[in-house]
This record gives structure tokens, C-alpha cells and sequence, in this order.
């Protein structure tokens, strides 16, 4: 049990230190969807073997085995998760859950502003357009997605930025991004070794948002122009999306643009198995674990009769 255990915490460990830097090396589609659904996987793993490896601790207290069939003696002895490291995860997993509720409450918060900031606007319409002078433009994470932009932005900018800025969001709206970066932030707010992780899929949305855009127009140099632009026009009025919707500004511009001056990524399948094969890793770990703790249990309720002759 004790092997399973390292394994899994380790192998999430590498998981966590290399998926930042291996995502950005991959197509923003795909390193999207590996490093959400992987921090997600390597996330449940380790919280699933920290609450096993506490509870073999827990079930050695006097109140909870009376609960159960088994022999807090005989699990005290069979034991193979030092008792230092099975009180530490016990006191860290309340931590964890504190974390995570904190993180919950910030985000309903959020949008629930962002609902509150649009709940004039027509609920029909996937594209919204405001009558002001401000620059702005971003998607709203709520179920539908709607696309809000401003008359100020489509005067400032040429028909075919306009169509580039466009294109950008409706990648946005139609392949659910803000659930995808809201998604990596969960898995951050339980595990904050996945911080950067979730900093990296803010640049991969908006990467393939990016993409998206120059494959509509057909034309990479007219995208990266649009996003330096567009993005110079609402730094300069100090314009920012609200929080949890995604715009133009949400994640390293000059980065981005240098990517569409570039030719379009090329797949790199051995990264994404390698990552594949981390996340796999650990979910096999976990249930290596749990197979482990239930014969644990099982011996420590297994009866034990003295012959006297």
C-alpha cells in the first residue's frame, strides 16, 4: 500500500511540475482538454489516497472502529502508512475542502456579477451589441454564452478586425472556454501546485480562440495584427473583462501574436501521451490503494482463534 501511495503522490508531482511547459508545446485545442481533464484526474487521485491513507489512522480511534467489524489492534499492527503521515493527511484534507469552498464562494460571486452586469441586456441574442463609447468586447461563461461587444470597439476597428475580433469569440461561446479555464481553476483551488497549470489553460483558450480566428479569415497576419491592436486600443482605456468572462486582455498578448505570425502548431501526439500516461498512472495508483486498504481492513476483521491442547 505504501508503494501505491508514493507512486501516485509522485507521479502527480511530475504531472503538476511538467504540464505547464509540455501544454504550451501542444495545440491549443488539444492541451486544452489534456490539461483540464489530467489536473482534474491527477486532482481526485490524490485527494482519494489522502483520505485512504487517513483513514487508516481514523479507523484505529476507539469511536470509529466500534462502528465498523475490525480490531483497532490488530490495524494498528498490520499498518503499512506511518502514523505521522496518515495524521498529516487527515489534518490536510479539511484544509483542502476549506480551500475549495472559499474558491466556490469567490466564483459564485463572480457570476453572479456578471449576470447582474448583463441582466439588461436582450436574453435572445447570442451576440449583443452595447451602445457606448467604451472599447470593450468578451464572452460570458453563463449557460447559453453570449457574446457582448461594444459600438465603440466596431468603430475603432476596420471590417476585417471586426470580423477577426468576432471570430475570436464566437470560438469562445461555441467551445464553452470559460468553463474550460473555470474548470482548471478548480482544480488549482484544491491542489495549488496546479496553479500554473491553470494559468496556462488561460493562455491555451485564448490561443485557440486565436487560431479559430486566423483559420476563419484565412489570413494569420491580419489576426495578429486585429489581437495587437485590439488589444493596444483597450489597454490604452484601461478596459478589462469582467471576471470570469474572456476577453481580448485575459491572457500574454505579445506571446500570442507571436504565435500567429508563426505557422499554425503542429501536433505532437507523444507529448499528449506522455501527459495521458502521467493522469493514467495516477488514477491506477488510486485504485491500487484503495484494493490495498480494503485487505487491510479485511485482515484487521478477520477473527483469530487460540487452540489450547
Amino acid at each position: 500500500m505504501s508503494v501505491a501511495v508514493a507512486v501516485t503522490l509522485a507521479v502527480s508531482l511530475l504531472f503538476a511540475a511538467t504540464a505547464p511547459t509540455l501544454g504550451r508545446r501542444l495545440p491549443p485545442a488539444p492541451a486544452t482538454r489534456v490539461l483540464v481533464v489530467g489536473s482534474l484526474t491527477v486532482t481526485a487521485s490524490e485527494i482519494f489516497v489522502l483520505a485512504v491513507v487517513a483513514f487508516t489512522w481514523v479507523g484505529q480511534l476507539p469511536d470509529i472502529a466500534a462502528l465498523g467489524p475490525w480490531s483497532t489492534v490488530a490495524l494498528r499492527r498490520a499498518d503499512p502508512i506511518p502514523e505521522s503521515a496518515a495524521v498529516g493527511a487527515a489534518l490536510l484534507l479539511p484544509v483542502l475542502a476549506a480551500q475549495l469552498s472559499w474558491w466556490i464562494v469567490r466564483r459564485c460571486r463572480a457570476l453572479l456579477a456578471v449576470q447582474r452586469s448583463c441582466r439588461h441586456l436582450p436574453h435572445t441574442d447570442s451576440l449583443v451589441v452595447v451602445d457606448t463609447d467604451r472599447l470593450d468586447v468578451f464572452t460570458t461563461p453563463d449557460r447559453r454564452g453570449r457574446i457582448v461587444v461594444t459600438t465603440g470597439l466596431l468603430r475603432a476597428l476596420a471590417p476585417a478586425e471586426r470580423r477577426v475580433v468576432l471570430a475570436h469569440e464566437t470560438s469562445h461561446r461555441d467551445h464553452r472556454h470559460p468553463w474550460w479555464l473555470l474548470a482548471a481553476e478548480l482544480a488549482a483551488a484544491v491542489n495549488p501546485l496546479f496553479t500554473r497549470t491553470a494559468r496556462t489553460v488561460a493562455h491555451t483558450v485564448e490561443r485557440w480562440a486565436d487560431e479559430d480566428a486566423a483559420t476563419a479569415v484565412t489570413d494569420r497576419r491580419l489576426a495578429a495584427r486585429t489581437l495587437a491592436r485590439t488589444a493596444l486600443l483597450m489597454h490604452q482605456r484601461s478596459t478589462r473583462a469582467p471576471e470570469g468572462a474572456l476577453g481580448v486582455l485575459t491572457a500574454d498578448v505579445p506571446t500570442r501574436v507571436q504565435a500567429l505570425l508563426a505557422p499554425p502548431p503542429r501536433r505532437q501526439p507523444a507529448v499528449v501521451g506522455l501527459l495521458v500516461t502521467l493522469a493514467l498512472t495516477c488514477i491506477f495508483g488510486a485504485a491500487a490503494v484503495q484494493r490495498s486498504g480494503e485487505r487491510l481492513f479485511e485482515h484487521a476483521s478477520t477473527p483469530t482463534y487460540t487452540v489450547k491442547g
